[in-house]
Parts: structure tokens; sequence; C-alpha cells
């Protein structure tokens, strides 16, 4: 009687083995070198998207503000909703909340003297003001304010308070000037006691602080801009101004004697741009930090029509 016997199981040859672990590590190695490479572009990718979303923000952030400019605050020859020097940008308006912030009328001392002795109503750096027809007065420590005597303005910050039923008597910073502003009663500043009042102001201020773009709508009571970030990595901020003539210049000078480059000629400003990322990497431009430079040209409405409203 035959018997039939079963093969054992045949494995893998050593020749088989050594095979298949080559082509897997073929394989796993460029699986890897794939992941890898696609990480690296996503990085890369992401350190440059940085750069364009910090663009963006601050694109926007300028044009929102800019179209605020001289809102119920027209230009003079002398004191413009718009100014800039260097790397700062100024912009002033009048606040709405929600409607527009009153002007309050000086009390002058008895008398009838006019104008009036040099120094404020209540000391040399403090004014007595009326409050509003219904009481209210909504100016505040540490707010900015035009202080306007006939068609003459200066800005004033508002240090202390202090209330006397239908006048308050405010106190002001002695500063001479406040972001390039003439400020208070300095050069011999008087005040007319029939024509001198006092409003709030809003402003915008735009600044470099180091690599950081800072953005502040408050002043800290040194007279310093309160800001916060608006833009990291960036190289160099640079604006000029845009005059009703055609010409372009770092600021407005009303005392040079030429009447083209007053405040009140402005019709809009120029700003560049360079903004670098947070960091360098080996596959992104070289191993250099990736940077990209911006011009961005902004006309505020109001002052396109303001030579109008003056």
């Amino acid at each position: 009687m035959l018997r039939h016997v079963k093969a054992a199981p045949r494995g893998f040859t050593l020749i088989e083995v050594i095979i298949s672990l080559t082509v897997g590590i073929i394989v796993l190695s460029g699986a890897l070198s794939f992941a890898v490479g696609l990480w690296r572009n996503l990085e890369g990718n992401e350190i440059r998207e940085d750069v364009y979303r910090d663009a963006r923000y601050l694109e926007m952030s300028l044009e929102r503000d800019f179209q605020g400019t001289g809102v119920s605050l027209a230009s003079t020859v002398s004191f413009g909703s718009l100014a800039v020097w260097g790397d700062t940008i100024v912009i002033l308006r009048i606040p709405f909340m929600p409607t527009e912030s009153p002007p309050y009328d000086l009390d002058p001392p008895p008398g009838t003297d006019n104008p009036l002795a040099p120094g404020g109503t209540c000391g040399a750096r403090c004014l007595n003001l009326k409050k509003a027809a219904d009481g209210t007065f909504d100016l505040a420590v540490g707010d900015l304010a035009r202080l306007q005597v006939n068609d003459e303005r200066r800005l004033i910050q508002i240090q202390s308070m202090a209330d006397f039923g239908a006048t308050v008597a405010v106190g002001f910073t002695d500063k001479a000037t406040i972001m390039h502003y003439e400020a208070g009663l300095s050069g011999g500043f008087l005040l007319d006691r029939y024509s001198s009042f006092v409003q709030k102001v809003g402003p915008v201020i735009y600044y470099l602080d180091g690599t950081e773009l800072k953005r502040a709508e408050t002043l800290n009571l040194d007279g310093t801009p309160a800001g916060e970030t608006v833009a990291y990595g960036v190289q160099s901020f640079d604006a000029s101004l845009l005059f009703v003539d055609g010409d372009e210049a770092d600021a407005a000078n009303s005392a040079d004697g030429d009447t083209s480059n007053d405040f009140d000629d402005i019709t809009g400003v120029r700003i560049t741009a360079v903004i670098g990322a947070a960091r360098v990497h080996r596959t992104v431009n070289q191993g250099n930090l990736f940077t990209r430079t911006y011009e961005w040209l902004f006309s505020p409405r109001n002052l396109l029509y303001e030579r109008n409203r003056i």
C-alpha cells in the first residue's frame, strides 16, 4: 500500500528575503523622501503666507482708517487732519459716540479784555470750559482735543479735571508739540474770550517700533502713542504726501512760502513697506530672510473735497 507523504511547506530563500528587504527599503525611502519634501514645501509656504497675510491685513487696516481722515475736521493751511513724518502717520477726526463729540466753549474770567492775558483761565495750563446745554461733558483724562481760537488750532492732552457744576476745569500737558503738531499755549498763543473752544479729537497713529508696526488710538499720559502691533517683521515703513498740484513730499510745510504744499493741499499718501518673514528657512529664498516690498496709494475721500469745505 502506497502512502503519499506531503512535502514540507517551502519557505523563503535567503535571496528572496534580501530582495524583499531591498525593495521595501527603496519604497520606504522614496515615501519618506516625498514626505520630507512635502513637509518642507508646506513649511516654506507657511513662511511666505505669513508675510502675505500681514500685508493684506495691514492694507485693509490702513484703508479703513484713511477713510475716516478729517471727519468733521477740515484741514487748514497749518493744521491738517493727515500728517506724516518718516515712519509715522497721524490721522485725525472728530469722533461720533454716536453723535459728534461737541465743542465746549471757554468760560472766560470776568472782564472785557480781549485777547486774554497769556496762560489759561484757571492756571498756566488750565482752561475753564462750559458744559453742554444738557449738562453733559464727554472729555476725560488722557483724551486728545483741539483747542481752537478763532481760526487757529492747537492740540492739548487732558491730564486733570475738576467739575464745578456748570463748568469743568481742564488741565493739560505742558508739551509745546504733540505728534509734531503745535500744542497748548506755547509761543505766546492767546485765548479769545468770545471765540475759543475745545473739542475731542480721535487720533489714529501708525508708527514703526523696531520691526513691529503699531497702531494707536490713544496716547499715554506722557504723550507717546499707546499702540498695539498690527504687523510683524516690518523692515521699513515710509510715508509721503501727495498734493493737489501733483507734487510729492515727505511732509507738509506751511512756513516755507510755498502755498502748494500746505496741509489743506494734501490729497493722499503713498506708503512703501518692506515686510519680512518671522524666521529663515533653508528652502525659502536660498536660506535668506524672505521679504516682500509693498506700495500703497490712499486718497481719503474727505481730502478730495476738503478745499470746497474750508
